[in-house]
């Protein structure tokens, strides 16, 4: 549920990876990882190249259809148009789904990208291929090459030294009703996969974690009234509380120290080095609480709570296949609750948080919804959630410090004979949002179908090197000797969208 190195572990004779023993051993806190490479700093990390901003990468995993979304194609031929219809937004002349009339009204803090094409058709190679841009990966296969995240984290410094906090976090969903990640969400394992570090290293992965849910938030009970549940705790806040004291921790951190000496040769990745050094700092912060803070949702005001709150939309559960389940109690969703956890995690220090939205795959088969069904279901709490997040930046004042990026890993066909729609790797839903840069547009145009770019497509690589060019001063990165050759590729290798820049 909740560890900082999710990467593959060398194991002992035993069966027992060395890294998991140390951990269990320093804090007696299971998932915990800070002692394994994440480090306060590294020879790339904070100077003059690193930009004080956040990303907040929100990936709708199965698909989500371009027509239903952001590109409804007013005047499109039968079935490449919206099922449900369009509305005007706040930008003159253009039109989204009737799905997303909160996010309509915003448009003008929004860029939207109408020509993205991604270029895998299945979920599980097409999920990796997004995350780390390499299109040879295929379905079932192993990534070879770094994932967005991993790659930010490896420039930046895999720990922020001022705040202590990973700078890579993923956030997939829970539901209310269900035991840990279940409910429909469907599959997105190759999500995480594809934030994974590769070969920069475990220090890298990504910091994962569950968003609490809820079935309300803690209020005063009103004259004659019933008070109302209180918030759920988050659960892993318990993970951060110490169980040692003082003495027994500077103990284990000293054996920690004799068995570091031991084999720092042995560890290829590198990342056991100057551990001590790092341990100590992972100690410190489990007792000064920053992360703790970070994740204590109970610390927001009630009305920021209820502002971001998703749960009360109806959606249903799945079976162990990730099959659609009409009957039962609604799930709820948990989208409000890990964007405003994503923001928590920004201010907190994080740089990259993956936050996972999954399952857009309205086939219209048996057990899986067909798009009236599906979207009516998946569209209102993606419009409130995300229209929660952009007005809740505004109000602290980071817009300019915080970039949403809102995309799949493909769009969808045109409509079949049962209203569903299949997967489409020619066009991506693509929205940029905050970040300081320039909003208020549409970039590219679809053809008159909606069905592929109809202006120069926007490449997975040119989405990378948008992320990047808005994280770092790449014109530094580039004279910067300390840098490694992949993250200096990832950052150059595709063209920034110019018009976010201008």
């Amino acid at each position: 549920m909740f560890d900082v190195v999710t990467g593959p572990r060398s194991r002992l004779c035993d069966g027992i990876a060395r890294r998991d023993f140390l951990r269990a051993g320093l804090f007696g806190l299971g998932g915990l990882a800070f002692g394994s490479g994440v480090r306060a700093s590294d020879p790339a990390s904070a100077g003059p190249l690193v930009r004080d901003k956040s990303v907040v990468f929100l990936f709708l995993a199965g698909g989500p259809s371009q027509y239903e979304t952001f590109d409804p194609k007013p005047d499109g031929p039968e079935g490449h148009t919206s099922i449900n219809g369009h509305l005007p937004t706040a930008v003159p002349g253009v039109r989204f789904a009737a799905y997303l009339p909160k996010l309509a009204r915003l448009a003008d803090r929004l860029t939207v990208v109408r020509s993205f094409q991604t270029k895998h058709s299945e979920h599980n190679g097409a999920h990796k291929q997004l995350m780390t841009a390499d299109l040879t990966v295929q379905d079932g296969k192993p990534i070879t090459e770094p994932g967005l995240g991993a790659v930010y984290a490896r420039a930046a410094g895999a720990m922020n030294p001022k705040t202590g906090l990973p700078r890579h976090a993923l956030i997939p969903p829970t539901t209310r009703n269900s035991k840990g990640r279940a409910g429909f969400n469907g599959a997105f394992e190759s999500v995480v996969e594809g934030c994974q570090p590769a070969g920069l290293g475990t220090a890298f992965s990504p910091f994962e974690m569950l968003a609490p849910s809820s079935e309300g938030t803690a209020e005063p009970a009103k004259k004659g009234g019933r008070k109302k549940e209180a918030e759920e705790p988050n659960p892993l806040l318990e993970v951060f509380k110490p169980n040692l004291s003082p003495p027994e921790l500077d103990a284990r951190l000293d054996l920690l120290k004799q068995l570091d000496s031991l084999d720092r040769r042995a560890d290829a990745a590198g990342t056991m080095g100057r551990l001590d050094a790092f341990t100590r700092q992972a100690a410190d912060l489990l007792q000064t609480g920053s992360v703790r803070k970070a994740l204590d949702l109970s610390l927001e005001s009630p009305a920021t709570v209820r502002a971001y709150d998703t749960e009360h939309f109806p959606n249903w559960n799945c079976d162990d296949n990730s099959k659609f389940v009409r009957s039962g109690p609604s799930v709820g969703f948990s989208l409000g609750r890990q964007l405003l956890l994503a923001r928590r995690l920004c201010e907190a220090g994080a740089g990259f948080v993956t936050v996972v939205n999954a399952n857009w795959d309205f086939h219209a088969r048996k057990g899986i919804p067909n798009m009236p069904e599906g979207m009516g279901v998946f569209g209102p709490p993606l419009d409130h959630a995300v229209s929660a997040f952009l007005e809740d930046l505004k109000a602290r004042g980071l817009e300019d410090k915080i970039l949403l990026v809102v995309t799949g890993e493909f769009g969808r066909s045109g409509l079949d004979k049962n209203l569903g729609r299949h997967h489409h790797p020619k066009i991506c839903p693509l929205v940029f949002a905050g970040g300081g840069l320039r909003h208020g547009q549409v970039v590219g145009q679809s053809d008159r179908r909606g069905s592929e770019p109809a202006t120069e497509p926007v490449t997975i690589a040119d989405l990378h090197a948008t992320v990047l060019h808005a994280l770092f001063d790449v014109g530094r990165m580039r004279a910067d000797a300390g840098v490694p050759a992949k993250v200096l590729d990832r950052a150059t290798a595709g063209t920034p969208i110019r018009e976010l820049f201008s």
